[in-house]
């Protein structure tokens, strides 16, 4: 055959190649998968690689080569493959036949164990020695009846070798048909397990990649793309060396995934990034300062021109054939129910896009999926005059909230907090004039409006008693509204407030007037209700704008927005759904100066730390760590964000071996002529030792007591030796070092004078 004529054949031949998975990157909520396969080419060809199963995002797919030129990329979805007809059907056979045989076998059993109870009870019986064997009569004449005749002994023999004989075979006979009965009841098994394995398998939802490829020779092909239902967390483990002043530092990952497919042997490589999804840069709009105490840049929406994929041709339906019959036949025969059928494989849904921002969106809020419809709002009136005051900055945080929302009010005192998550939050309002205020522990529910009122006291005012009354749900906002869209701001004009004609109308009172609103001064039905559209008012991000939710303990948050990667020391296999797998990273070994921080008013408990710049020469990102003075557990910490060269505090868990003893004696004496005083004079002293063979930096914490009422004097008299003190606070420290195998002791003694016969009490 001719060179082209083969070439030509060669195009449309489908190689199936298998592609292992050779790298992964594992980020804090899903994995970049890198997939490799060496193709040998002679010419066009197509490549089929292993269907990708699990949560893959079709747009994140890519196919590279080397050595070859990739003309094109087929994706399309598939299914898992249906029910082998021709193995089903040898798997009935198979168990139909070992039924059969095992049926058999065990009627044969029965068999032999009938005739062998059979032949137990066949047995010689002697006759008595006193009984003749000839008929006998009575005095009367009457014959009697003649006991059981005497066998002869030369037919016993015959008889037991019989019995013996025959017992034998039929034992031989039910030993055999016993060892064939377990071993068709193994095989049986065997096969059940396939049946159950090859019936019992669901059909799982994927794509199939289908490259085509130009080249002559070997060629590496290279697939990666994205998937969700990976994980990793941060992990370290301290190791103190007491008497080397040494740490060892051992930074590892926690993985896990559930993506559906196994990761053997692969290169794995820990991000604490956040893949982007935007593409387009923001414009910076115009800055006017006007007469505000605080002002905040709103950028425009950002318009995003993508467009999501058409959708996919739907695949034909599946003929009702012997597929589902022989399926549920098979495990009917294996003890199992038959699975329902599914519906056809529908494609998996191409990822959302925003849509491009045109005059109509731009003026209509969007509640992104998943997002909450929290929301705050409320009136801020001047506490004197009663009137609205607008322009009045309110800030909301939350610890459920990243970062703060920011708005203003508008001509009538009234802002709107829109797309809140649940949560406590705190209100700040501040307007210049007027004294800053801060509402705390305001509770937010999901999907409620809650209503915050404020007066402002202006600066310089007097004291003004203002009862802050508790927020209350706003049940008409979200029942009724108006929807806000191009036409409607057309027929009602609205101004942005602060802006030039800000104090015509607000937002807040179109909801009011809008049709079926209680606020609605018309007569007659304005017809059914509408969802409220949400509006922002004052300042607030764009509509396209969706805020990251990330828990914090993922490593995008202890990473403190720092992109960094670490790879594994080696290949590393973690499969779908088993478990969690601990992935070293690095280990590094720092040498430190170890103290034991003592609180002996708190605890006997000595606390090592060591502070220290960090001698790593990458950024650590927060997290876990487990303890170990030597080989023995120390204790649980948790480490923060700490970069190369940064000044940081680093526990290192309790010495058990150091235990501080301090001891309180106290005198009371009474003074005074005319009014009589108690003073107490109270002696702390404590005492530590050294039980190591190399001198003890130690950190000795203490306090003396503060008062908080005129009747009551409290002095510091002396420390020995002296200590840093903090009068604010009454707290004590002394730094010492304590010489091997000796012990030191501190003290201090302050004095108590208060009238003759009070109690004191003591409080944080």
């Amino acid at each position: 055959m001719p060179v082209f004529a083969l070439s030509a054949l060669s195009a449309l031949w489908l190689t199936a190649v298998d592609a292992p998975v050779t790298s992964v990157t594992v980020y804090s909520d899903r994995a970049r998968v890198v997939r490799t396969a060496r193709v040998g080419l002679s010419g066009t060809q197509r490549v089929e690689l292993p269907p990708l199963y699990g949560a893959v995002d079709p747009s994140s797919i890519r196919v590279e080569a080397q050595g070859a030129e990739v003309t094109r990329v087929d994706i399309r979805p598939v299914a898992s493959e249906a029910l082998p007809a021709t193995e089903a059907r040898r798997l009935v056979t198979e168990l139909e036949r070992l039924d059969d045989q095992l049926s058999e076998l065990r009627a044969e059993r029965e068999a032999y164990s009938a005739q062998l109870a059979a032949l137990g009870k066949v047995r010689p019986v002697p006759s008595d020695e006193g009984v003749s064997s000839t008929p006998s009569t009575s005095a009367k004449g009457a014959p009697q009846a003649q006991g059981p005749s005497r066998l002869d002994a030369s037919g016993w023999r015959a008889a037991t070798d019989f019995v013996v004989e025959t017992t034998a075979r039929l034992q031989a006979k039910l030993r055999e048909v016993s060892q064939r009965e377990e071993a068709l009841e193994l095989e049986l098994s065997r096969r059940v397990q396939e049946a159950r394995q090859l019936g019992g398998t669901p059909r799982r939802e994927g794509l199939e990649v289908v490259p085509t490829l130009s080249g002559q020779g070997t060629a590496t092909l290279t697939l990666t793309y994205v998937t969700s239902g990976a994980r990793w967390f941060p992990a370290y483990e301290l190791r103190l060396e007491p008497e080397a002043n040494r740490v060892q530092v051992a930074f590892s990952g926690r993985v896990s995934q559930q993506t559906g497919e196994d990761w053997e042997d692969a290169a794995l490589t820990l991000s604490t990034a956040i893949p982007a999804t935007a593409t387009t840069a923001p414009e910076l709009a115009t800055w006017k300062i006007g007469q505000r105490e605080r002002f905040i840049p709103t950028p425009a929406p950002v318009s995003d021109s993508w467009r999501a994929p058409p959708p996919a041709p739907p695949r034909p339906p599946e003929p009702p054939d012997e597929n589902l019959r022989m399926r549920a036949r098979l495990l009917s025969l294996t003890g199992q129910p038959a699975p329902a059928p599914a519906s056809p494989a529908q494609p998996p849904p191409a990822p959302a896009r925003p849509p491009v921002a045109d005059e109509r969106t731009r003026n209509q809020v969007q509640t992104p999926p998943g997002m909450s419809n929290s929301v705050i709002v409320g009136t801020v009136v001047a506490a004197d005059t009663k009137k609205p005051v607008m322009d009045v900055v309110v800030t909301a945080t939350s610890p459920n909230l990243q970062g703060e929302q920011v708005v203003v009010t508008d001509a009538q005192g009234q802002y709107r907090i829109p797309r809140l998550p649940p949560g406590v939050y705190t209100l700040r309002f501040d307007k210049e004039g007027f004294r800053p205020y801060e509402r705390p522990d305001i509770q937010l529910r999901l999907d409620r409006t809650i209503r915050v009122n404020r007066e402002l006291l202006p600066q310089g005012s007097e004291e003004l008693l203002v009862a802050a009354t508790p927020p209350t749900v706003d049940v008409g906002s979200t029942s009724t509204g108006v929807n806000v869209d191009e036409e409607f701001i057309k027929r009602i004009a609205v101004n942005r407030p602060g802006g030039k004609g800000g104090a015509a109308r607000s937002f807040e009172s179109l909801a009011e007037l809008a049709p079926g609103s209680s606020g609605s001064s018309g007569g007659g039905s304005w017809g059914p209700s509408v969802p409220v559209e949400e509006v922002p008012v004052g300042l607030a991000p764009p509509p396209a704008w969706q805020r990251p939710v990330v828990d914090p303990r993922l490593p995008a948050s202890l990473a403190g927005g720092y992109a960094l990667a670490f790879s594994s020391q080696r290949p590393e296999t973690v499969r779908s759904g088993k478990g969690e797998r601990r992935v070293p990273l690095f280990t590094e070994t720092w040498p430190v100066q170890v103290e034991r921080k003592l609180y002996p008013a708190l605890t006997p408990n000595a606390f090592l730390v060591a502070e220290l710049r960090s001698p790593s020469k990458q950024v650590m990102p927060g997290g876990e760590a487990q303890l170990f003075v030597g080989a023995d557990p120390a204790g649980l910490a948790r480490l923060p964000l700490v970069s190369p060269e940064e000044p940081f505090t680093l526990p290192l868990g309790i010495d058990s071996a150091v235990r501080p003893v301090r001891n309180v004696k106290l005198v009371t004496s009474e003074k005074g002529l005319i009014g009589k005083h108690d003073v107490t004079e109270y002696l702390v002293t404590i005492e530590v030792a050294n039980p190591y063979s190399f001198a003890l930096p130690v950190r000795i914490h203490d306090q003396w007591p503060l008062s908080r009422s005129e009747d009551v004097e409290v002095k510091l008299v002396r420390t020995e030796p002296y200590a840093e003190q903090d009068p604010a606070k009454g707290t004590l420290m002394w730094r010492l070092s304590v010489a091997p195998s000796e012990k030191k002791v501190v003290s201090f003694l302050y004095t108590v004078r208060h009238p003759k016969g009070w109690r004191l009490e003591q409080s944080q």
